[in-house]
């Protein structure tokens, strides 16, 4: 049975989201409605995607009879409101990363989605690329050993977001909530989902631009598995060190990393490609009618909540860990 899904943003995000259904097709995913809140903008989107309606009203859209899912791409700050009046409306619901804005509203939110009986899934997209999903395999066969270092990048060289993306209470941080998330979760992911133990880092705000906030750091996460992750992030670098989610991996066996030929030359080469969105989609529909046929228990997406509340965790950690500058050479 199809999955019946309104869209809330009409951003680069949910287009993404947007083509991915169209290569589903609607027999496994019917887009009934997309708002935002320029409800011109929203037409437009609607317009070109066959999509039946278009408003600016989200909340109407989501409480709708015919829609049994949303998928969520606003700002950040949006994310932990919509998401508990969709699981209110008893829909199931794909929020992009970061789920939220904090940690407390993450939990909020995973509670409601448990109490509600629905799916919470989270936009962590490079758990279904398949070379990164490659990697994992072969670090879980022991290929490399034990593995006792990661190195991963969530990095823009040469260009960095505007709008909302560069305020903080709106997005609820910089390139660290933005880029340095997904590194994250993909070293989290390729690891085989480890606890952190602990989190240290070190940030740079407006360094490479004139905005106040995150665009160049590092964080280094220790797992409980005895894993040590080092994470570059920023927005505007001189210097693209590898491609975002690149993951270089050594292990007491030998070394890997997801992309070994760096950035590929391909023309038309498109890395946050549509196929990833496609597979993260289909997951979240397999789960939303399993949900509906076992109930309680039923599986659930490889990016689900408590992926995307871990993320977060992290990524709060390391901007508490910043601030608090606990000793200074002189």
């Amino acid at each position: 049975m199809k999955l019946r899904v309104a869209l809330l943003g009409y951003g680069w995000i949910i287009d993404r989201h947007a083509q991915a259904a169209m290569t589903l097709g609607p027999e496994v995913i019917e887009l009934v409605g997309v708002a935002g809140h320029h409800g011109d903008r929203a037409a437009a989107f609607a317009e070109r995607y066959g999509i039946a309606r278009a408003t600016d009203d989200w909340a109407t859209l989501v409480a709708s009879d015919d829609v049994d899912a949303v998928v969520i791409g606003t700002p950040n700050a949006l994310h932990h409101r919509q998401t508990l009046v969709a699981l209110a409306f008893d829909k199931h619901v794909l929020v992009e990363k970061p789920m939220a804005v904090t940690v407390t509203q993450g939990e909020e939110m995973m509670v409601a989605a448990v109490t509600a009986g629905k799916v919470l899934a989270v936009g962590h997209m490079w758990r279904y690329r398949d070379e990164v999903v490659a990697l994992r395999e072969r670090i879980a066969a022991g290929e490399l050993g034990r593995v006792v270092r990661t190195h991963g990048y969530g990095v823009h060289a040469g260009w960095g977001p505007s709008g909302w993306f560069v305020d903080p209470a709106l997005a609820g941080g910089g390139a660290l909530i933005d880029m340095g998330i997904h590194a994250i979760d993909t070293a989290r992911f390729l690891l085989g989902d480890p606890q952190p133990e602990r989190v240290q880092a070190s940030i740079g705000f407006g360094v490479f631009h004139e905005d106040r906030i995150d665009d160049d750091g590092l964080v280094i996460v220790d797992w409980d598995d005895g894993a040590r992750s080092l994470i570059e992030f920023g927005w505007w670098q001189p210097h693209l060190g590898g491609l975002e989610a690149e993951t270089e991996v050594r292990g007491t066996s030998g070394f890997a990393q997801i992309w070994p030929d760096g950035l590929p030359s391909a023309p038309g080469y498109d890395h946050c490609s549509v196929p990833m969105y496609a597979a993260q989609l289909a997951d979240f529909a397999r789960c939303c009618r399993a949900a509906r046929e076992q109930g309680p228990g039923s599986p659930l997406p490889a990016a689900s909540a408590e992926v995307g509340l871990t993320a977060l965790r992290v990524v709060e950690a390391a901007y508490a860990a910043a601030r608090a500058l606990p000793w200074r050479t002189r």
